[in-house]
């Protein structure tokens, strides 16, 4: 956050009640590198109570952009990162909100982390139990591994991806099916040689099959 916006915030935070519900936004958005979660609850409380209208505000995209220099992505992801905390994580989320941050054993991870966890959660093509194992590894990571799974997280929500993983099984099945197959003509072809009652001919296009199917390996 640049200098200039944040001498503006101790600006208004000068001409504003100590603890009024204003106050605590412009408040909470000073300490937004420290903790993310109270910002991302009052602009939720804000957002869904219209308090804003009575700050002067017609639209909540407008005070959040003129009064907090927030830009819309950026609330966008701390609202519904704060509302995926309430539904997968309530437990630590209360504790978070009842003690201070630098007292939690564990750091939360960033609001962009988990943002990206909430898409994930809601794409249908990504399974449960991989969407379960990367919320697990987000709330573990030490802060320096996290960009490392933001990355991972992206991946997982490249459009195509699915089909690509498709494409990869599919290969893999085909060749286990052509690799059985292999194993059947190479045993019929050694029973035709050790036999007197197969013409030479017909071993020959045996033969010629055996070279067919090696050729698609």
């Amino acid at each position: 956050m640049v200098s200039s916006t944040m001498k503006k915030i101790d600006a208004r935070l000068d001409n504003l009640e100590p603890g009024s519900l204003r106050h605590r936004i412009l408040s909470a958005l000073r300490q937004f590198r420290a903790s993310w979660i109270e910002l991302g609850r009052l602009l939720s409380d804000v957002a869904f109570g219209g308090d804003y209208k009575e700050w002067g505000y017609d639209d909540f995209e407008v005070y959040c952009a003129r009064e907090l220099g927030l830009k819309k992505p950026t609330v966008h992801k701390l609202m519904v990162s704060y509302n995926y905390m309430k539904k997968y994580e309530g437990e630590r989320l209360r504790d978070f909100e009842e003690s201070s941050p630098d007292s939690l054993a564990a750091p939360l991870p960033d609001y962009q982390t988990v943002e990206l966890l909430d898409k994930v959660r809601r794409r249908e093509q990504v399974p449960e139990e991989e969407a379960l194992e990367l919320h697990r590894r987000a709330f573990d990571l030490d802060g320096d591994e996290e960009p490392e799974l933001r990355k991972e997280l992206r991946v997982r929500l490249r459009p195509g991806l699915r089909d690509a993983d498709a494409a990869v099984e599919a290969n893999i099945e085909r060749k286990r099916e052509l690799a059985g197959i292999l194993r059947l003509a190479r045993e019929l072809r050694r029973k035709i040689s050790q036999s007197r009652a197969i013409p030479g001919g017909l071993r020959d296009r045996m033969e010629q099959c055996l070279v067919e199917l090696e050729a698609l390996d």
